[in-house]
């Protein structure tokens, strides 16, 4: 159709120096359905083009639509509302007007901060990073993540926006980190962020007891795959580590990508442990207090640390010890069983051992391929 652009071609993103106005980086979304529905096309214009801005440092957001030719109006056939998906999101002051947006980033008198406090800073590549923890709570921390929460609908698959004029009490849950890179022109440079929610457990011997929940954890795309990701988990993961009354750290519902980064850093993080690192088949048993003493001053939900220990097992396996080789597989197998239990204890005899031996394989071909990587 002349007249249908493909929304995942016409939407560009963009930073821009918050003191110039120039383009620092460019970036396409991953998907815009979200926006623009199942099939990600617009109807209504030729040579359609969104462009949507932040200023590096707050993210204060401006979208610039150009496009040659509009369809005419026809009974109940109109051109889409290209705006509008994107207003039910960005915030109500957003601007459409790109000179005076640039102008007023240029005639401002306030230097950035990031919100909340600075958790921890780092250098890496050459290049200073800070890492600041906030809170919804937090008005700056309000403004910044209402500036862009969007991208959670662009490259989070299944993800929602938050609720941040939700009641102060479920507010308050709410922990946010932000990653910024400290430029040497004295600017900060947004390049991802990760929020938190604290679920408070009930226990009889500590009070205040709480897990803490994973719920979005994205960096931009032009800084990704450049180990930024790897170090902002860890200082993450770290600063829970260090808070007695945080018992576990879980994740919701992490993407394959994600899901791979928390692999390798948890895997990291466990191979100091000797006991761990020494770890094979034979003593599996053997070590099993000590593992699960490790689980918790790792503070791993028990799913993602026998993960772990079923792909440390795998690494110090003698593929080739066939009575080795047997009992690895009969320790993941009854992990799965476990799992899946109600699933497949519906199945016949020969079903349900078909389909444990399906997910055994398919288990460990998922382990091969990261311990690979």
């Amino acid at each position: 159709d002349d007249w249908s652009t493909d929304a995942n071609d016409a939407l560009t993103l963009a930073l821009v120096s918050p003191r110039t106005g120039h383009v620092l980086t460019e970036f396409g979304p991953t998907f815009t359905y979200p926006l623009y529905g199942e099939t990600e096309n617009i109807f209504g214009y030729k040579k359609l083009q969104i462009r949507l801005m932040f200023a590096a440092d707050d993210m204060e957001p401006c979208v610039a639509t150009t496009y040659t030719e509009r369809v005419s109006n026809i009974g109940e056939v109109e051109a889409e509302d290209v705006i509008k998906p994107l207003s039910e999101v960005l915030p109500e002051s957003f601007s459409q007007d790109p000179i005076s947006y640039f102008n007023s980033l240029r005639i401002r008198n306030k230097s950035f901060i990031p919100p909340g406090v600075l958790e921890t800073s780092f250098h890496h590549a050459g290049r200073s990073y800070e890492l600041w923890r906030s809170s919804i709570v937090d008005a700056q921390c309000r403004e910044l993540l209402g500036n862009m929460q969007l991208l959670v609908l662009l490259y989070i698959e299944g993800g929602n926006v938050i609720e941040l004029d939700d009641e102060e009490w479920s507010n308050m849950r709410w922990e946010v980190f932000f990653l910024y890179e400290n430029h040497p022109d004295h600017l900060y440079y947004f390049i991802g962020y990760c929020t938190l929610y604290r679920y408070y457990i009930f226990n009889k011997q500590f009070a205040n007891q709480s897990r803490i929940r994973i719920s979005q954890f994205l960096i931009l795309p032009p800084f990704q795959r450049k180990g930024l990701g790897s170090r902002f988990y860890d200082s993450i993961i770290q600063h829970y580590l260090n808070m007695p009354e945080v018992r576990e750290i879980t994740i919701e519902d992490p993407s394959q990508e994600f899901g791979d980064l928390r692999d390798r850093q948890d895997m990291l993080r466990l191979e100091k442990d000797t006991e761990f690192h020494t770890m094979k088949v034979s003593t599996f048993m053997l070590k099993k207090q000590l593992l699960l003493e490790l689980r918790e001053r790792m503070k791993m939900p028990m799913h993602q640390f026998l993960r772990c220990t079923e792909m440390k097992l795998l690494r110090n396996l003698n593929m080739k010890d066939r009575k080795e080789y047997k009992a690895f597989r009969l320790i993941v197998k009854s992990r799965v069983y476990k799992q899946h239990s109600d699933v497949l204890a519906q199945l016949d005899k020969l079903d349900r051992f078909q389909k444990l031996n399906e997910s055994y394989h398919q288990v460990e071909d998922d382990y091969k391929r990261l311990l690979q990587a």
